[in-house]
């Protein structure tokens, strides 16, 4: 079974997105990269906050040499699963997916300073970036809130992502809405699919933060300057950097 453990983003100040995500949601950071990246976890799920770099020479379908990667619009880039058995999980994709092995170097330091947790990338059918690892991403599998709980991904077939993700990951379906959105979990955090885009790329749209106290958290933020923008059960909020941010007390699960 894969677990949802992993977002990265591409980050023009990973240490701006850290500290934010240390602040008001007591995030712990993890590691911090010779090349300036920066991961927090909560301490179950991991947010990577990867440098926008300079260099020029990358590898296709893999991370760059030096860590960063190839894709260096600012915002969400990529999304991983913890898997038990990292060879089966390879096997099993489908033979016209596009994969490769991720480079353990960073800014040329490698070892285990230079080393991140993704040990293959592939392309799902829909052209999202998808990182493997057995080891995990430096979480320590303890459930406690504030904590990732939801990650919203656009793709054109609800229903071929769903069994995709399903058959892949053996994740489970916990709803779906009217609208065709659907809801699956690997019982902890929820893979929303949906075809609604709210960001010019596709991919991930957004993720969501559960809270075990919604009220001070809003508190938190609006003393804080953050602006947000409320609904009847969640709170949304873009971080310094233009990422979409929902919080809720109840969850994703149902």
């Amino acid at each position: 079974m894969g677990k949802l453990r992993h977002i990265a983003f591409i980050s023009q100040e990973p240490k701006k997105l850290s500290d934010f995500y240390q602040k008001y949601f007591g995030f712990e950071e993890c590691k911090v990269f010779p090349s300036g990246s920066r991961m927090v976890i909560d301490p179950l799920f991991n947010l990577a906050f990867l440098q926008r770099a300079a260099v020029e020479v990358a590898m296709a379908g893999t991370h760059r040499a030096d860590g960063s990667e190839n894709e260096l619009t600012i915002g969400i880039h990529h999304y991983g699963f913890m898997v038990d058995d990292l060879d089966r999980a390879v096997a099993t994709l489908p033979a016209g997916l596009t994969r490769g092995t991720t480079p353990q170097v960073s800014a040329g330091v490698g070892g285990a300073e230079g080393a991140r947790p993704a040990e293959v990338r592939f392309l799902d059918p829909w052209g999202n970036n998808v990182d493997l690892s057995s080891r995990g991403f430096l979480g320590r599998e303890e459930k406690k809130l504030p904590g990732v709980r939801l990650r919203a991904v656009q793709v054109p077939d609800l229903a071929a992502a769903c069994e995709f993700y399903q058959q892949q990951f053996d994740l489970k379906i916990a709803g779906w809405s009217d609208d065709g959105t659907i809801r699956l979990s690997d019982g902890t955090v929820t893979l929303l699919l949906t075809k609604s885009q709210v960001r010019p790329k596709s991919g991930v749209q957004y993720f969501g933060i559960q809270v075990d106290d919604l009220a001070g958290t809003k508190k938190r933020l609006q003393d804080g300057g953050v602006e947000i923008r409320e609904t009847s059960q969640e709170v949304r909020l873009t971080d310094p950097e233009g990422n979409q941010v929902v919080i809720s007390q109840t969850g994703w699960a149902s």
